[in-house]
């Protein structure tokens, strides 16, 4: 079933042409959609109020709910304070060719997706694209798994494509669910990131945890990000024991992060504000064809905090880093360590370019493995340069870490 909604339209209307619409998101939220049904909006109208998609454990399969325009252009919802999209415990849905809009004080995010299901349930077929989420103080596009006894559940094959998200408070695009570090299941798997724009993403001063972030996955087992730009996100992030990054990964098992720019994402704190970052627990996955400059951080970080799984078997590979670790003491490449679960270890970084140059507000490095807790990391056939005023490589004396038949030099440079 079609369904229309028109400024020009009536709630006691049947709703189901575009010469009888609907008026208003209420009308909407009152319908129990079934798979199958589409529900468009004119183009070039903003409709007041919060879209809410009740799921009562329903998949549907290979028959979506779509949300999304009729006409030429863009239908907009404005939330208010509220979500833009809600949708609890249901797959099959598509939304495409909407803008979502919070206003200020906004503490919610833009479109979320809950899964609070028991039994290791994936709900499947969740695809978002062609939108744009701005102005949320929360997320501009939520995947959440929070299962009612901490199993597995969570989402399968999640499609984000062509978005813009910005000027949103924590983070742009984000995927969370059950942490057990123990184990090795994971709650989210099959995420598909391509083609989204992520900025302004600035955070969210005395949330007590890090803030700001661009895209950033946890709990997921098979994604791919690429052709994604991420930038001037973080800069209100205030949490001195972490920080944001443009695109980024945790706990996690084979990601695929390629063909990407970061740049000039900035932290409030002493840490992070960084291009990319396989973090905590990350397992199996490669970062490689991207592009880093101009970041307050690292523009290739790998992290292991305390209390993640065990991280290990990653590629950092035919990536460039201009000018990153424009604030603290990060190199483009940097390694970072508690040495939790054994660290990280089995390692390979090659074939990547950086080049970096001094900096007022900071101590950059071509290279920083300084950091204690890891083992069996190859870092070889790359090329470092540096201006002569800030380090190619600190931490060149670690045993752990094995240098070979990589280029250093060094030259002028011009920093932005």
């Amino acid at each position: 079933m079609d369904y229309y909604i028109s400024l020009y339209g009536n709630d006691t209307n049947s709703g189901r042409s575009h010469k009888e619409p609907w008026q208003s998101i209420n009308r909407i939220n009152a319908t129990q959609l079934l798979p199958g049904d589409s529900v468009w909006f004119q183009a070039n109208h903003t409709f007041n109020g919060n879209l809410y998609l009740p799921g009562a454990n329903a998949d549907t399969g290979d028959k979506p709910i779509t949300f999304s325009s009729y006409g030429d252009g863009r239908a907009t919802i404005q939330a208010g304070k509220g979500a833009g999209f809600y949708a609890k415990n249901i797959g099959g849905v598509r939304i495409v060719n909407l803008s979502f809009i919070g206003s200020e004080g906004n503490a919610s995010s833009g479109i979320r997706f809950v899964n609070t299901l028991p039994e290791h349930r994936k709900l499947t077929d969740i695809h978002i694209s062609k939108v744009d989420v701005s102005g949320f103080g929360n997320v501009g596009i939520d995947i959440i798994a929070s299962p009612i006894d901490r199993s597995w559940s969570g989402f399968k094959d999640v499609k984000i494509t062509h978005a813009n998200v910005y000027d949103n408070g924590d983070a742009g695009i984000s995927s969370v669910g059950v942490w057990h570090p123990i184990e090795k299941e994971y709650s989210h798997t099959d995420i598909y990131i391509n083609n989204c724009r992520v900025y302004r993403n600035i955070g969210i001063p005395g949330k007590g945890h890090h803030s700001g972030n661009g895209i950033v996955l946890g709990q997921v087992d098979c994604a791919t990000i690429e052709y994604c730009e991420a930038y001037e996100n973080g800069m209100m992030n205030d949490y001195e024991r972490g920080g944001p990054v443009g695109i980024w990964t945790w706990d996690s098992n084979r990601v695929v992060i390629q063909y990407n720019e970061s740049h000039h994402n900035r932290t409030g704190s002493s840490k992070d504000g960084g291009g990319f970052d396989l973090d905590g627990g990350v397992q199996n996955s490669i970062v490689q064809y991207n592009y880093s400059h101009n970041n307050d951080g690292a523009g290739y970080l790998l992290a292991q905090f305390e209390g993640a799984k065990p991280s290990y078997n990653n590629i950092i590979r035919y990536n460039l880093s201009e000018n990153d670790g424009r604030k603290n003491s990060y190199g483009g490449i940097h390694l970072w360590s508690t040495g939790a679960n054994d660290g990280i270890k089995d390692t390979a970084i090659y074939q990547n370019t950086v080049s970096t140059s001094k900096s007022d507000t900071g101590n950059p490095a071509a290279v920083d493995c300084i950091t204690e807790g890891i083992h069996n990391i190859r870092i070889y056939n790359n090329t470092f340069i540096t201006d002569g005023y800030t380090s190619l490589i600190r931490g060149k004396d670690n045993t752990e870490v094995y240098f070979e038949n990589n280029t250093c030099t060094t030259i002028d440079l011009q920093s932005d």
